[in-house]
């Protein structure tokens, strides 16, 4: 009989680490397309002050920066000092002057000022009641503020031809977030949570990130994941460490997907915005 862990917190399910920090750094560039093009059509434009929640190392805060420029100003967010510390230095290192990092528990953040835009990637589904959490950051906002979240959908990633050993990855993976507490369906559920924040509905896009042959990066993307996830998917109960093979995990997914000259589809991400009415 599998053990269900009690909910645990976003740093409880992905501990920052140096190699946590690290794979959430190549997760960013793996998906950053997606959320710069986001961005683009729900309208972060140059001079816009943005808060970022859950910045993590800041790659979210770098993206937004871009679009604000040096008119604007961007502010991430993060109860880890880890990340705050790793993504402050990046923002010295790159000279960004319009880019500063906070740690905060987003349940006590407060703000000197307003802000024009809300943002957060993959956050809200580490919340219980993310409608909660989003109405009360929606009290930073200026009347008529941007509110832009991008979330995934896990349960969505699959691979044509079928590869066997990637759908028991993505499952294994999937269920370790759920017994912890997250919800990864979050990206489906963003008009719902919307909504319930108060917020106008919202425009949605869906875009994922495809895979094909030996090169694709899908398959480091996954085994960095699940080594990430190990010690918790023990935890609860998913899988042990001998059924993972986490040390050959990527060669095996990248054998019998070039195998079966597969297109792994890898999880969409579904990207929400609406503008703020108070």
């Amino acid at each position: 009989m599998t053990t269900k862990a009690q909910p645990l917190t976003y740093q409880q399910i992905l501990t920052h680490t140096d190699l946590e920090l690290q794979r959430l750094t190549e997760q960013a560039r793996f998906f950053g397309d997606l959320t710069a093009h986001l961005f683009q059509m729900a309208g972060l434009a140059p001079g816009m002050r943005v808060l970022d929640i859950g910045c993590g190392t800041g790659d979210v805060s770098f993206l937004a920066a871009q679009f604000v420029g040096p008119t604007g100003q961007v502010i991430g967010v993060d109860r880890s000092p880890q990340a705050v510390a790793v993504a402050t230095q990046r923002a010295a290192t790159a000279g960004l002057a319009n880019v500063q990092f906070i740690t905060a528990d987003l349940a006590e953040l407060v703000l000197d000022e307003p802000v024009d835009a809300l943002i957060g990637r993959l956050i809200l589904m580490y919340f219980a009641d993310p409608a909660v959490l989003l109405r009360r950051l929606c009290r930073f906002l200026r009347p008529d503020g941007l509110v832009v979240f991008h979330e995934l959908d896990l349960t969505a990633a699959k691979a044509w031809p079928p590869c066997e050993l990637f759908a028991t990855s993505i499952s294994r993976i999937s269920q370790t977030f759920t017994r912890a507490g997250a919800d990864v369906r979050t990206g489906l559920k963003l008009a719902q949570i919307y909504t319930e924040a108060g917020l106008p509905q919202p425009e949605m896009w869906q875009s994922a990130r495809l895979g094909h042959g030996a090169d694709s990066p899908v398959y480091s993307q996954v085994t960095q994941l699940t080594h990430t996830l190990l010690p918790l998917m023990e935890r609860v109960g998913v899988a042990t460490a001998v059924d993972v093979q986490i040390e050959t995990l990527a060669d095996r997914l990248r054998q019998e997907a070039v195998a079966n000259s597969a297109t792994l589809v890898a999880p969409p991400f579904t990207g929400a915005w609406a503008h703020f009415s108070s």
